[in-house]
């Protein structure tokens, strides 16, 4: 296919930056290639993609062959990717290439704050700061608190694990700033302006993926520093097939959403908390011929 072609496709028509996984870019790639040409094939694309007219860029994306930095360097640079969006997918490759959880966690910071420079409107790059703490969903509920003030160091107070001043300050200009809350001058307080937050698609992966890996920080962090009597956490390991499996996906959604359709927002008193509510279902085996 021609290189000009290719290189539009890329860059402009299916991006790097719309992804988290580099396989499922890559197939969304070649099927937005074979739609521009019908009689293209996997051996094209390996091709065009620098790495010789064989099946290997099948394997990469069915998970045959692990893709990696060295060879992926020469793959977005066959393909004409060009500036953040090659960076992008080169993060994309050294995330799922990194063994170690803290490398993983460093490479995925860098995958976010690229991905906020990346995203088209102002709201968008808001609300992907927002879902990259924890503690900017806490702030918008003490809002609603009675005896809520507008003094950072109220917020500091009520809030574990502690949070410093200019961490506060910046989330509750954050929430300002993009319209969820606002500050009454005359009453002396935050008022929350948005109770169901969600994000837009350019940010709806990225985001989510952040904001449940800090979710998952905070939970490892309840198991030791709070009380038993404070917590309730519960685990259970189970062989499901995939039909029971996808069944208890849905009561976990059910639930969840009868949870909070029982405690919607509302103005609440002091003797109230904020809380986490988190619960997860997840493989620990591999099904016959996943990828890997």
């Amino acid at each position: 296919m021609d290189k000009a072609k290719i290189k539009k496709i890329c860059n402009d028509v299916v991006r790097p930056s719309e992804y988290l996984a580099y396989r499922e870019y890559l197939e969304a790639l070649y099927l937005a290639l074979k739609s521009a040409d019908s009689s293209y094939t996997y051996f094209d694309f390996a091709a065009d993609s620098g790495l010789g007219h064989n099946n290997l860029m099948n394997a990469l994306i069915r998970g045959r062959r692990p893709l990696t930095p060295k060879t992926c360097r020469k793959i977005s640079s066959s393909l004409g990717l060009i500036g953040r969006e090659k960076h992008y997918f080169e993060l994309m490759v050294q995330h799922s290439y990194e063994r170690d959880p803290l490398d993983r966690e460093t490479v995925f910071r860098k995958m976010v704050t690229l991905k906020s420079s990346l995203v088209g409107s102002d709201l968008d790059k808001w609300q992907l700061e927002f879902f990259s703490h924890w503690s900017h969903a806490v702030l918008l509920e003490l809002m609603n608190f009675t005896d809520a003030k507008a003094d950072p160091q109220w917020f500091q107070e009520r809030i574990r694990p502690k949070l410093t001043l200019d961490e506060i300050n910046s989330g509750l200009a954050l929430l300002c700033r993009i319209g969820y809350a606002t500050l009454d001058h005359e009453a002396g307080r935050y008022r929350a302006l948005q109770s169901d937050v969600a994000t837009g698609p350019e940010v709806a992966n990225v985001a989510m993926v952040r904001y449940h890996q800090t979710l998952l920080d905070l939970a490892r962090a309840a198991v030791v520093d709070c009380p038993a009597d404070e917590r309730d956490i519960n685990s259970l390991v189970l062989t499901l097939t995939q039909e029971q499996f996808e069944q208890i996906k849905m009561q976990i959604q059910e639930f969840s959403q009868r949870i909070y359709d029982q405690h919607p927002p509302c103005e609440a008193p002091e003797s109230s908390r904020v809380v986490q509510i988190s619960m997860q279902i997840f493989p620990l085996t591999r099904d016959k011929g996943e990828k890997k």
